[in-house]
């Protein structure tokens, strides 16, 4: 299917709920009151395949237009690649005076679910095990589900300066590849376990409460679609051991976000620069892929971090990467007096591993497996090192239907630079990444 014809569809199926309105469905309450968009959808995630579900996007104006006072976001989504997840968001300024207040619940169930090895390049990838129902091998697939719920508080320091404290808990369950069809056996996640790898003590999942403090700098004339302005946070997130499984750390995360217009609001340069480590402690191989980002991500790669690049192909400590686009509006409309937006958005994202995970003891393993000997391993390892280093890099475009300022269905295309991080990236989402 063209990636036209796919646009095609989301700005359709957008578009359906614009004409379900209430009772009272003049200008005044789309721009003072409420603003409710159903959206069944079918979409496509080169990573998870087929999707269908919907999502549910509600918006209290309450004369703050195009912000908002309060906004809830539901979604339900099943894939074709056996994924399924359900979130609720909720979102304001308002409901507690002085404080911002998120509060959000995500169940995640993949029985199929990604695992490339650890440090990214360092283990080659073969399209021909990834999931092949010819040969019955899913090589880098494993079961795994996980619940999320966490409550963000957040209020003012100075003007565009603010401060965050979040709390999160994670239950991860986590076991060998059990899906019809596929031989449980061969797994790139058995491999790990039996070289210890992965730890008998993690590697059916557990449990994590973490405790995270930040600052933000948000001086954005409009939220979910800037055109002039910076956000930047910075976020310290502290896991201790409270359920005793011998696993606790500290992580930083750090993101710069900057909006320019050029000359006009139909052209904005976008980008973004982040970076993620952990500073001190040790974490167990389930959550050391996490990205902590505005929708649930694992390791570099897939929708939200670099496009194009396979979901969860670059695992490692410590992360840096960036997204760069050029935003330009080609259509501005209203329909069902609503104002929409079309958006073309060229992109190229970079991103490396600064800080390998658990990389000596993947030296030790891989040099077993291949059969290196003394001699040689000093510069076997040397060769590793190389590869941890190297450059993700992907670029593409995406095009948004951008309806009221705040709901952004977008379709999206990508190509890695390099054959080792997949063919191609494909999505169909909601909302610009940054």
């Amino acid at each position: 299917m063209s990636l036209s014809r796919l646009f095609a569809i989301v700005l359709i199926t957008a578009l359906i709920p614009l004409g379900v309105k209430g009772a009272d469905a003049d200008d005044a309450t789309v721009k003072q009151g409420w603003s409710v968009n159903p959206v069944p959808a079918m979409a496509y995630d080169s990573d998870f395949g087929v999707m269908v579900g919907g999502f549910l996007d509600i918006n209290y104006y309450g004369g703050l237009y195009p912000n908002y006072k309060h906004r809830i976001c539901l979604e339900a989504l099943a894939y074709s690649k056996h994924a399924s997840f359900y979130m609720f968001q909720y979102d304001s300024k308002y409901l507690i005076p002085g404080l911002r207040t998120s509060a959000k619940l995500y169940y995640d169930d993949n029985p199929l679910y990604w695992f490339y090895g650890y440090n990214g390049a360092v283990h080659d990838y073969n399209p021909k095990l990834n999931a092949n129902h010819d040969t019955g091998i899913a090589y880098y697939s494993y079961n795994r589900r996980y619940l999320n719920a966490r409550l963000e508080l957040g209020g003012p320091v100075l003007p565009f300066l603010d401060w965050t404290a979040k709390l999160s808990y994670w239950h991860y369950w986590i076991s060998e590849l059990n899906w019809p069809g596929y031989d449980s056996g061969n797994t790139l996640f058995r491999w790990y376990r039996q070289q210890g790898l992965i730890e008998e003590s993690e590697s059916h999942g557990g449990d994590i409460l973490e405790y995270q403090f930040g600052l933000k700098v948000d001086t954005r004339n409009i939220e979910a679609t800037p055109t002039r302005g910076v956000y930047a946070d910075v976020n310290m997130a502290w896991a201790p051991d409270i359920f005793k499984t011998g696993y606790d750390y500290l992580k930083l995360a750090a993101r710069f976000r900057h909006y320019v217009s050029l000359g006009i609001d139909r052209i904005v340069f976008a980008y973004s620069m982040a970076y993620q480590g952990v500073f001190a402690g040790y974490q167990p191989f389930y959550t050391q892929s996490y990205i902590i980002h505005f929708k649930p991500s694992d390791g570099l790669g897939g929708a939200t971090t670099l496009r194009g690049v396979l979901y969860n192909r670059v695992m490692g400590n410590d992360y840096l990467w960036g997204n760069f686009e050029l935003r330009t509006r080609v259509i501005d409309a209203n329909i069902f007096k609503r104002r929409i937006f079309g958006v073309i958005t060229p992109f190229f994202d970079a991103g490396a591993i600064l800080e390998p995970f658990r990389f000596e003891s993947q030296v030790r393993a891989l040099a077993a497996r291949d059969n290196v000997s003394a001699e040689s391993f000093d510069r076997y390892r040397s060769s590793l090192e190389d590869k941890v280093r190297e450059l993700h890099m992907s670029a593409g475009i995406s095009m948004q239907a951008v309806i009221d300022y705040n709901f952004i269905p977008s379709v999206t295309f990508g190509i890695p630079f390099d054959k080792r991080d997949g063919k191609y990236g494909l999505y169909m989402t909601l909302d610009y990444i940054f």
